[in-house]
């Protein structure tokens, strides 16, 4: 079988991609027809206007199944990115949507303005394209040969109302009034059809702690040193964060320990159990190849692999290299054959973390280019020569397993 059979035969599914993060920004239409400032010149570095994803680079590069990825930047970005300090003040529409509302109407509306996009490119003749609610909505939408967009949320701070408030000083009220807040409007998104909550994300809030989250680009030196004063490893989940975790065990919520720090993902993993098929992480990379605490260790690995859970490696050259390196997918190839050492294929799937933000690749710039993915796998080989990844492993790990995850953990 050929490369390219492999990838249009397999069920290709991106657990993390910010689809929608730019549109409701920057009022982006999704469409593919609007024009990118400089983002033709600056394909290949990290540019915050560049276009990573759209419906038709989606179709181009042959996804099936998008998890489209919810984040609302938290209000201290305002305090430690004077660049977005400057882009608010040239938009003041864009502060007056993200920003003015509490995270979570924030959060809603973005997923809202996704919908009326989508619904706007349905009435053109591409490939239908369909926001599933549920599992059994999910396999239809497959079996019907369209393209489904499942919501997901990164960051606890998502969940906060008027109660928290935006910043730690924002929450006045009882800490049971706080909760019931929380898992109100946890509540709320899984009705909605959110299918996982990354529980961490840039800045702590009132579920979970984070790793440091981002390189130094972007950061003053200052800053950078305040931040790192702030950032404690030795801090997990909150007391509200084990109750929300609780309950997402008992909705079938897929629980994303994405950003969060060592100690909460192994809280988490205590919560979890026995329980199989409930918990992911959706974009990030192996500790052994990249020592950095985002990524998960090889006992992590192995925790997965027993509990049926999948991990969605980042395309993203900080987080899967030692160094701060463009050879993406040597990197990505060495994380996916790391954790299959460890743990076995079943495991690994694809979480690139387009348009969020991030630095690509070079061989892989925006979403339709993921088959080079496929051919790079395809024609890889052992020291022995011989082909390292079978086919319907290939198929596996582009979507196979992410697919198998969702089926027999949301909602169940």
């Amino acid at each position: 079988m050929e490369w390219k059979d492999v990838h249009d035969e397999s069920i290709v599914v991106d657990l993390h991609n910010h689809v929608s993060l730019k549109n409701f920004l920057f009022g982006r239409g999704l469409g593919g027809k609007d024009k990118r400032l400089l983002s033709g010149f600056l394909k290949r570095a990290f540019w915050p206007f560049s276009e990573r994803n759209n419906f038709p680079l989606l179709e181009k590069g042959g996804l099936d199944v998008v998890l489209s990825t919810c984040y609302i930047p938290e209000a201290q970005w305002l305090d430690d990115q004077w660049l977005v300090k400057l882009a608010l003040k040239l938009s003041p529409s864009t502060k007056k949507r993200v920003f003015d509302p509490t995270y979570f109407d924030a959060t809603i509306s973005m997923m809202d303005s996704l919908e009326k996009e989508i619904e706007d490119y349905n009435a053109g003749d591409a490939r239908k394209i369909t926001v599933v609610k549920n599992a059994t909505d999910l396999e239809n939408t497959i079996i019907n040969n369209e393209m489904a967009f499942v919501h997901s949320v990164e960051g606890g701070h998502s969940l906060h109302g008027e109660l928290c408030g935006k910043r730690p000083e924002d929450s006045n009220a009882l800490q049971p009034l706080l909760e019931n807040e929380l898992l109100e409007n946890l509540e709320t998104l899984f009705n909605k059809g959110v299918a996982y909550l990354t529980l961490a994300h840039f800045y702590p809030n009132k579920i979970a702690n984070p790793v440091f989250p981002y390189p130094e680009y972007g950061i003053s030196k200052g800053n950078w040193k305040r931040l790192m004063s702030e950032w404690d490893m030795n801090k997990g989940l909150t007391s509200m964060g084990v109750s929300v975790v609780e309950r997402m065990v008992e909705l079938g919520m897929l629980i994303d320990v994405g950003h969060c720090t060592p100690k909460a993902r192994s809280q988490v993993y205590d919560i979890v159990g026995n329980k199989k098929s409930c918990l992911l992480s959706s974009h990030s990379g192996a500790y052994e190849i990249n020592r950095d605490p985002y990524n998960l260790e090889d006992w992590e690995l192995k925790w997965f692999a027993e509990h049926e859970c999948v991990v969605g490696v980042i395309f993203m050259n900080y987080w899967i290299s030692p160094v701060d390196t463009g050879l993406g997918l040597k990197y990505i190839e060495q994380t996916m054959s790391h954790i299959k050492d460890v743990a076995g294929s079943d495991i690994i799937g694809i979480g690139t973390d387009f348009d969020g933000f991030t630095d690509p690749p070079d061989e892989i710039t925006d979403i339709s280019e993921l088959p080079r993915l496929t051919k790079y796998l395809s024609c890889f080989r052992n020291s022995s020569g011989s082909q390292k990844y079978g086919h319907d492993e290939i198929s596996n790990i582009l979507g196979g397993n992410a697919l198998r995850l969702l089926l027999n953990g949301w909602g169940k």
